[in-house]
């Protein structure tokens, strides 16, 4: 005997048990019971589910899917601050060099007047 097929004497078991003490139930007592289930099955009819109803929980979820993509995207793109720190040493002379640049512009004046400065 597999575990379903006991399930299925359990459950065959209890319902045999029950209907027969049913049976045996005051008829005020199975009125209130039928009227108790009547008001629950209209209750379930009349539609939503208390808190957990759809238009409830609509707000709720776009607002968690806001906040999951704002944090993926500041995980995925971060900013970068490009400070000195950061810098590679090449870009750092790059940037120190940057200054002479308008010497090299000028190179022939710089010659010309080198060599103008030698012949005095």
């Amino acid at each position: 005997m597999n575990d379903s097929e006991r399930e299925r004497a359990f459950l065959e078991k209890l319902r045999t048990r029950l209907d027969a003490g049913l049976e045996e139930l005051d008829p005020a007592v199975i009125a209130r019971l039928r009227e108790s289930r009547r008001l629950a099955l209209a209750e379930e009819h009349k539609g939503g589910c208390g808190w957990f109803s759809l238009p409830r929980l609509l707000p709720v979820g776009a607002f968690a899917t806001l906040a999951v993509v704002a944090l993926t995207a500041s995980l995925w793109f971060p900013m970068r601050r490009h400070t000195l720190a950061n810098r590679t040493t090449e870009e750092i002379e790059v940037l120190m060099v940057q200054g002479n640049l308008d010497m090299y512009r000028d190179l022939e004046f710089y010659e010309w007047l080198a060599q103008n400065s030698e012949t005095r």
